[in-house]
């Protein structure tokens, strides 16, 4: 009677199996992972709005080295949305969380890809850290994408009408822990040149 195992195949003993499946467990992480990266117009709006933020006065002192901010970097302190958000587009909208999208007269007026609105209207009213900036391109929304309350509360800048791309400028201030955007007064002609 022969009692030895039969051998196990090499590619078993290879270890092979194991790198395909966590290869496979990578790419199926990867294309999940995806569609929650911000796109890089709203990267950029969020850090230049964190690198142009007036410091607060009243902060209390970083507790490590993660928690300073550097300042004093900015050219200038103001948020020039145009010169951030370089896909076409002639009118940006904010919308808050206390708001709802499906009474906004500019937003409801404007074309969305399907029933776009009322999904993103129904999300944003679910979770209020959700804010929304609108891209619109001759009442089309170009690109919509939410905006979290802890990049910057948008409060300031969330008014009907929205801004053309000549007239969203803005500055920022950190109170509180917080980025608080709001739209610059008397800027200056050359602010964004």
């Amino acid at each position: 009677m022969n009692t030895e195992t039969p051998p196990r195949p090499r590619f078993l003993n290879s270890g092979k199996l194991v790198v395909l499946g966590l290869g496979l467990v990578l790419l199926i992480g990867w294309f999940g992972y995806r569609p929650m990266i911000p796109p890089v117009w709203l990267h950029d709006l969020a850090a230049d709005i964190a690198l142009r933020a007036e410091a607060d006065a009243n902060a209390p002192l970083p507790e490590d080295s993660r928690q300073a901010s550097p300042r004093g970097l900015a050219d200038s302190p103001y948020v020039c949305v145009a010169k951030l958000v370089t896909q076409p587009w002639d009118r940006i909208v904010f919308v808050t969380a206390a708001q709802d999208m499906r009474t906004h007269p500019v937003l409801t007026a404007a074309k969305w890809p399907g029933d776009a609105i009322d999904d993103v209207a129904t999300e944003l009213a679910k979770d209020k850290r959700y804010q929304l900036v609108v891209l619109l391109k001759d009442n089309t929304v170009v690109d919509a994408q939410k905006f979290f309350t802890f990049w910057a509360n948008l409060e300031g800048v969330a008014r009907a009408e929205g801004f053309t791309p000549a007239d969203a400028i803005f500055t920022a201030a950190s109170k509180d822990g917080v980025y608080v955007v709001s739209l610059a007064e008397n800027a200056p002609a050359d602010a964004c040149h």
